[in-house]
């Protein structure tokens, strides 16, 4: 893994990183539910359960567990379902999160070239981009749909390697998940991450990143001088930094 000022391209997660969407899930997932005559979800639970991408939330919500399953049949209704909340509800509480706009106008001007990875479709995640107006400082959007295996695997970020003509090991993941690190670290990258992210409910500092950020406008200074941080441990029900038994690799 190369020091962080030799790195010449940034990956980043979408959810949770860039973009806090949970309000908007929270809204399809409860209208879901109320169309399909089920009793409503405790909210609080809902970010906990993101990063998967659609189909393991709808079998998450319709559980009630993590690593819930339900019958084909009612996966199927549920997702059509919750799709069309989401899609109607038009991103309405989406919003970047506070350093975001800074951090990518920074690394634009300093000609980084940037990607997105995400476990979210491709075509939801684009859109979600325009909405909020950062599209264009990406190169590319690669999400589940676009590769063989989605985070944990590594292939989001080897692909990102590919297309942009680097080696893995010159790309750094910003991520808010022990899905990101766990990628990173397969691929070869560096790995740092967002306090705040989608990570089970589990403070992001037991799956042991790189660095730790509060904002994302401190990350810029950090590819350009490698300023060390201290991480303080932040309490949180769990302190386990493994992924849902279902969902490792």
């Amino acid at each position: 893994m190369l020091p962080a000022t030799e790195v010449k391209a940034v990956v980043f997660e979408l959810d949770g990183t860039l973009v806090n969407t949970a309000e908007d899930v929270r809204f399809a997932a409860e209208e879901m539910l109320a169309d399909l005559k089920l009793p409503s979800l405790n909210v609080d639970h809902v970010s906990d359960w993101l990063g998967d991408g659609l189909d393991k939330l709808i079998h998450r919500i319709l559980s009630r567990k993590i690593d819930g399953l339900v019958p084909d049949p009612v996966f199927r209704l549920g997702s059509a379902l919750f799709l069309k909340a989401y899609q109607r509800r038009n991103h309405v509480s989406a919003e970047l999160y506070p350093g975001v706009e800074e951090c990518l106008r920074q690394l634009t001007k300093d000609k980084v070239p940037m990607m997105v990875v995400t476990n979210q479709a491709t075509s939801l995640a684009n859109d979600l981009l325009i909405h909020l107006g950062i599209r264009n400082h990406f190169t590319q959007v690669l999400g589940k749909d676009a590769l063989q295996e989605p985070k944990p695997s590594p292939d989001g970020l080897l692909e990102a390697a590919l297309l942009l003509h680097i080696k893995p090991d010159q790309i750094m993941m910003v991520g808010g998940s022990v899905n990101d690190v766990n990628a990173a670290r397969a691929a070869g990258c560096g790995a740092v991450c967002v306090s705040y992210g989608y990570n089970y409910g589990v403070d992001i500092q037991y799956s042991a990143p790189d660095a730790i950020f509060d904002s994302l406008a401190e990350f810029p200074a950090y590819l350009k001088d490698e300023k060390p941080r201290a991480v303080k441990p932040r309490s949180r029900r769990n302190k386990t930094a493994t992924p849902p038994a279902k969902e490792r690799r």
